[in-house]
């Protein structure tokens, strides 16, 4: 009759309208049963579950505002009592956002912090007390060639998993991510050489040459395959989203400096990146006892 035809057409609105929600609510539910380990150990799965979470975050920020004028429209030639008036009024989406976004966040998350570790697992163990002792050799060492390997072994790991995200997440995330992880390597290089009490003229030579690398290598890693920035262009890039980055040229740079160099880089604020105590502690490991030498520090500790 015209009366339960009406009747039907009144309630599928909102009978649509509830099982597009629960479709949202079993797609988070699922994935992650269903897919779970995937997402937490492979690079591709968490970022293709990060690219869906965000596109649904976004769809559903304006879902509601669409279908909720055509709800009205659709109220104003019936009852106004009408199941389709009150789907008009209470019909959104906007609360599925935060969830959809905390997903987004802990699947790339938690596999950036998977690989952080990863990362250490590649370099600490090359690394060792030893190779900041080391540092102090006038002639190469094995210490040395094992720093060489373990930035090489990272590099290569950073390559496999640029491979695996770039054409799958944003330009600004992708970029987040890496930068992320490029500190993690740069954090761990610089640290047992800002710790070193001395470093030999052969070491200096060594740091320049293991430093640059680091930065060319890391720096490429940020070309994305719609760009065609140059070197200097990656570097800008580079800085922007790795933190460490321009600490670790200016430590590079220094290893091959004279101290009027170093003098004339502090004018020129090329050190600002590192702090006067660390510069200090540079400059007494690399130098020998000399007036140059003295009045550098006094300035760096005034």
């Amino acid at each position: 009759s015209d009366h339960d035809a009406a009747t039907t057409i009144d309630n599928l609105p909102p009978s649509l309208y509830r099982a597009s929600r629960e479709v949202l609510d079993l797609f988070r539910a699922i994935i992650q049963t269903r897919y779970g380990k995937e997402i937490a150990s492979i690079p591709r799965f968490a970022a293709v579950l990060h690219n869906d979470c965000v596109y649904l975050a976004h769809e559903a920020s304006f879902l509601g505002a669409e279908y909720k004028e055509k709800f009205s429209k659709l109220a104003s030639s019936v009852d106004e009592s009408s199941k389709m008036k009150m789907l008009s009024e209470i019909c959104t989406f906007v609360d599925l956002v935060p969830p959809f976004r905390d997903l987004a966040s802990k699947s790339m998350g938690s596999m950036i912090e998977m690989q952080k570790v990863q990362l250490c697992e590649l370099i600490s163990p090359r690394l060792t007390t030893s190779f900041t002792k080391a540092l102090g050799s006038n002639e190469s060492v094995s210490e040395w060639d094992d720093a060489e390997t373990a930035l090489k072994a990272a590099i290569h790991h950073l390559r496999h998993l640029s491979q695996a995200w770039k054409m799958v997440l944003s330009r600004n995330v992708y970029h987040i991510a890496m930068g992320n992880l490029v500190d993690t390597v740069f954090v761990l290089f610089l640290e047992p050489v800002m710790k070193a009490f001395e470093i030999s003229d052969p070491a200096s030579r060594f740091v320049h040459y293991l430093f640059l690398e680091a930065v060319k290598s890391s720096a490429e890693l940020f070309r994305t395959d719609d760009s065609s920035e140059d070197a200097e262009g990656l570097f800008k890039v580079a800085a922007t989203h790795a933190v460490e980055f321009e600490k670790i040229k200016a430590v590079g740079q220094f290893m091959l400096m004279r101290l009027d160099d170093i003098q004339r880089g502090l004018e020129e604020g090329k050190f600002s990146c590192i702090k006067a105590k660390e510069l200090s502690h540079l400059v007494a490991a690399a130098f020998d006892e000399s007036e140059k030498r003295r009045s550098l520090l006094n300035s760096l500790n005034a």
